[in-house]
């Protein structure tokens, strides 16, 4: 009996703990799949977000690099900007000024004055401080003994009877200083002596001067013509007289001769007589002919300037710039020359490659102006 109960409980347990087993099984299995499932999907979805991150790392260096790369590129294209400031001999408006006796080109706002006529003509054009301009006088006389001069109404006296004695009076003594640099003999000599042929020429040449006036310091071209002449001699006292042509002059401040030249060529290029001058001139000379000027070809003169000691002109323009507090420097697009304020190429960087600084032979050549901080 106890058996058949045993048998009986063993065939009712053991199925049921049977099923319980598979039941079981199959929810481990189950919960595996399921955690297997998940974990692979966490794991897709994980790698799906590294790889993400990884991307997302990335991204921001690869912007960096084309940031810096489009940054250099900029530095290097974008324009240099520069507070250009043009100079005074870069804004010319010309107008005609006429008078009875000759017409010229000047620039406007020039002072235009003269005196004189067909017999002794004397003119001058500047700007209205007076420290730039040309000056020329046909001719003028000086007296060779002073003790003539109350006579003679002669206003100037030359023992010598030379270019340079005759500027040293008739300007220099009006200067603090005045210090002839280099002189020369201008090169169209034999054609004026032509004009003349049957009264030598005792002296003539070009002189480049530096000059000082209350603090001024300036430069200039001086020019003229001296003519041998006789000596008369009365009562112990020589009335003879130094015959002075083509008396002509430059002026500027220091170191900007170079920077007005072409202004100064292009007035005394344009000198003109009238007809009334020309008529007057012939009755006066008792001739047909038509007169004629220098004035017109400035280069012989010029010559005593180009001329000058370049070493000393390099010298004297370092030393401006360093007094003013300019660095000099060349656009090297256009070749233009700017005297910049100093410390410009520091600003603008050695990167860049418009400017630069100038090498000493360009200190030689004039500047469109300045550029301004």
């Amino acid at each position: 009996m106890k058996k058949i109960k045993l048998i009986l409980l063993l065939t009712i347990v053991v199925p049921m703990l049977s099923a319980c087993n598979i039941d079981t099984s199959e929810t481990v299995q189950d919960s595996k799949a399921s955690a297997q499932t998940a974990s692979s999907e966490a794991g897709v979805s994980g790698a799906n977000l590294t790889e993400d991150s990884l991307n997302a790392d990335e991204e921001p260096e690869s912007s960096e690099a084309e940031i810096s790369d489009e940054g250099s590129s900029a530095e290097d294209t974008a324009p240099v900007s520069a507070n250009i400031r043009k100079a005074d001999w870069e804004n010319i408006t010309w107008m005609q000024y006429s008078s009875p006796y000759f017409t010229l080109t000047v620039p406007e706002g020039w002072n235009v004055d003269w005196s004189g006529n067909a017999e002794r003509l004397y003119w001058t054009v500047g700007t209205a401080d007076g420290n730039v301009g040309i000056e020329n006088q046909d001719h003028v006389y000086a007296a060779k003994d002073p003790s003539s001069m109350q006579m003679t109404g002669v206003e100037i006296y030359l023992a010598q009877g030379t270019v340079p004695e005759f500027f040293n009076t008739v300007v220099g003594s009006k200067q603090d200083t005045f210090e002839v640099k280099n002189s020369c003999v201008p090169s169209n000599k034999e054609i004026l002596q032509s004009i003349r042929p049957t009264t030598p020429i005792r002296d003539y040449q070009s002189l480049y001067v530096n000059y000082t006036k209350d603090g001024f310091e300036g430069e200039g071209i001086y020019s003229a013509v001296i003519m041998e002449s006789k000596d008369v001699v009365a009562g112990g006292i020589n009335y003879g007289m130094w015959e002075i042509n083509c008396v002509y002059t430059e002026h500027t401040p220091l170191g900007e001769l170079v920077n007005w030249q072409p202004v100064l060529t292009t007035i005394a290029q344009s000198f003109t007589y009238t007809q009334q001058y020309i008529n007057e001139w012939q009755s006066l000379a008792g001739s047909n002919d038509t007169p004629s000027n220098s004035v017109n070809d400035t280069d012989p003169v010029v010559q005593a300037f180009e001329e000058r000691s370049k070493e000393d002109t390099i010298i004297q323009e370092k030393r401006s710039d360093m007094i003013g507090e300019y660095e000099r420097v060349v656009d090297n697009d256009s070749g233009d020359i700017y005297r910049a304020y100093n410390g410009f190429l520091d600003d603008i960087g050695t990167e860049q490659k418009k400017y630069s600084a100038i090498t000493d032979q360009q200190y030689l050549e004039g500047y469109k102006g300045w550029i301004d901080k």
